[in-house]
């Protein structure tokens, strides 16, 4: 007859049968593996993101900027290429270098001089940053005296020969100039109506609209 084991301990110190099928036990450990996954432990390091290339910059098309008085506004070419740059991850100073690459003729030349005097003053090694190349770029092609007198076109601005549309198309382009004359919805509606013809203000003020949008 076989002996009986059931009242003697095993290998284990446990009375017929192995601690890991303790439920308890099964429980702690499945939960310490978890924990060490969420630490990292077992997972393999991620490689950093290299950002894009320059052909996927290239696929919305973005604009060139010659640095001409008809050309393309210098703010809206900023705040286009941040559009692109939104869409798909870049790096910082990939962000500066697929900008610079858009530049023609007059901004070109005026950026490989001024890229020149930026690299001695941050070093060879230091990649110019988007932020500091924008900063650059706005205040040699949209200086603070053009962005006052904007302002002031803006504080002049009545609808005129204009259209409604067209008032409000101008209107809306030179308001960012201004923002501190209109610092809510309220009074940018009062600024827009006050510079409506005549005839259109006085059917408005009749409507008591109190937001521009």
């Amino acid at each position: 007859m076989a002996p009986d084991t059931r009242n003697h301990p095993n290998r284990e110190g446990s009375f017929g049968y192995n601690q890991n099928d303790n439920p308890d036990h099964l429980v702690a450990a499945a939960t310490q593996f978890f924990q060490a996954m969420v630490s990292d432990q077992f997972m393999a390091p991620r490689a950093p993101q290299a950002g894009c290339t320059l052909e996927q910059f290239s696929r919305p098309h973005p604009p060139t900027f010659d640095g001409r008085l008809n050309s393309l506004d210098a703010e809206s070419w900023i705040e286009r290429m941040e559009q692109i740059f939104e869409v798909l991850y870049y790096t910082d100073d990939q962000k500066a270098k697929y900008a610079t690459y858009h530049l023609i003729d007059m901004a070109n030349k005026w950026w490989k001089s001024t890229r020149a005097l930026v690299q001695l003053e941050l070093g060879e090694a230091v990649p110019i940053s988007w932020e500091h190349f924008k900063k650059i770029f706005l205040d040699h092609f949209f200086p603070r005296t053009l962005q006052e007198s904007r302002a002031h076109q803006f504080m002049d601005l009545t609808q005129g020969s204009m259209t409604v549309v067209q008032y409000a198309m101008t209107f809306m382009e030179l308001s960012r100039f201004a923002s501190y004359l209109i610092p809510d919805e309220e009074k940018k509606a009062e600024k827009f109506e006050h510079g409506l013809d005549r005839r259109i203000r006085e059917r408005v003020r009749t409507l008591r609209i109190q937001s521009f949008t």
